[in-house]
């Protein structure tokens, strides 16, 4: 089983990361409108991009710390979370994007004239494709990897408890007569 949970982790970051990448490129298509473009200073300007890439790094934040809670989020004590796994499984995701978008980015001359700006923050820009994307996916995974270990932590135990130690009492008088080291497990070398 434990294998099975690893394996879902994994391939629940791969996915994740997947959908947020066709998110993040459909809500970069989406927009604002003219008007909030034309008061900013254009769809190009620096503030515009920046801000629209922060709005879209912050909705894949909700939605993958959503995501990896349901995926993470132990049923028993003893099922911790995977969140290693699953934040494996987004960067070998993000890896695959990243050459994917570094092949995109060959194939099409118009884009080495691209400012530096638009490949860095824009959804739609390959090679990176909103380099703030991964840092508001990976974010999400890790909060919902704490939150995961803390309701693990209150999980009741599936396991029984070992039985209780004998308390030893150190507030006794030492004349008291009762010794409190305990017995010699070797046995004292033999006189000749």
């Amino acid at each position: 089983m434990k294998a099975a949970r690893r394996s879902i982790a994994f391939f629940s970051g791969l996915l994740l990361y997947c959908f947020g990448a066709g998110a993040a490129m459909k809500y970069a298509g989406t927009g604002l409108p003219r008007q909030v473009y034309v008061q900013l200073g254009g769809r190009n300007s620096l503030q515009v991009m920046l801000g629209e890439a922060v709005a879209i790094m912050l909705i894949l934040f909700v939605v993958a710390t959503i995501w990896a809670y349901l995926t993470l989020r132990p049923q028993r004590r003893r099922h911790r979370p995977y969140v290693a796994w699953m934040m494996s499984g987004v960067g070998a995701a993000w890896a695959g994007w990243l050459i994917f978008g570094a092949f995109s980015f060959a194939l099409k001359p118009r884009a080495y004239s691209a400012p530096l700006q638009s490949l860095l923050l824009s959804s739609n820009a390959a090679p990176l494709f909103g380099a703030l994307n991964i840092f508001g996916i990976l974010a999400g995974v890790w909060l919902a990897g704490r939150w995961a270990k803390k309701r693990q932590m209150k999980l009741p135990s599936t396991r029984t408890r070992r039985r209780a130690q004998p308390v030893v009492d150190d507030t006794a008088d030492v004349d008291s007569g009762l010794s409190t080291l305990s017995p010699q497990t070797v046995a004292p070398p033999a006189a000749h």
